[in-house]
Formats: structure tokens, sequence, C-alpha cells
């Protein structure tokens, strides 16, 4: 995975297999809520969660229900002198 560290966010891109291992995508339930997909690829929006899809998953009202993988989770932006990581 390769973080994109700002002074307010950061920002996740995975690759295909990171997609698979980690997301999970295309298994429903067992699927990260937090994979978006934008112009720059497929992206990791756990660290910066967008309010509404937020509000839809505390609802229940998405097919994916994952929050989130422990490699995200536990990664610290903070101690991070680069602003481009990989990790």
């Amino acid at each position: 995975m390769k973080a994109i560290i700002d002074e307010y966010t950061t920002d996740i891109f995975l690759n295909d297999k990171e997609i698979k291992e980690f997301c999970k995508i295309g298994q429903g339930a067992d699927t990260c809520i937090w994979l978006l997909c934008g112009s720059k690829g497929f992206e990791c929006c756990c660290l910066n969660k967008p309010y509404d899809l937020l509000e839809r998953w505390r609802k229940g009202e998405t097919v994916a229900r994952r929050d989130g993988c422990d490699k995200v989770k536990n990664f610290n932006s903070g101690n991070q002198d680069k602003r481009e990581v990989e990790f």
C-alpha cells in the first residue's frame, strides 16, 4: 500500500493484489466498506471516512460491512517523515 500524507489527510492507494487480500473486493458483507474507486484508482478511505458513507454503513444500508483492516488501522501516519510511504 502507498500512503500519501498531507497536512490534514492520509490517502491510501492499493494495487490489485492488496485489494483482493485486504479489502476482499466482491466478497459481499466481508468486503471493506472503505474501499473506493475514483479518478486516481482504488483508494482506502478508512482514515478519512466520508460522512455520508459512514452514516449509510451505520444504518446497515450497505452490502459491504467490514470496518477496515488491521494493516490500515495500525498505520500511524504521524510518525512518518516522508510525505509518500509504502507500508
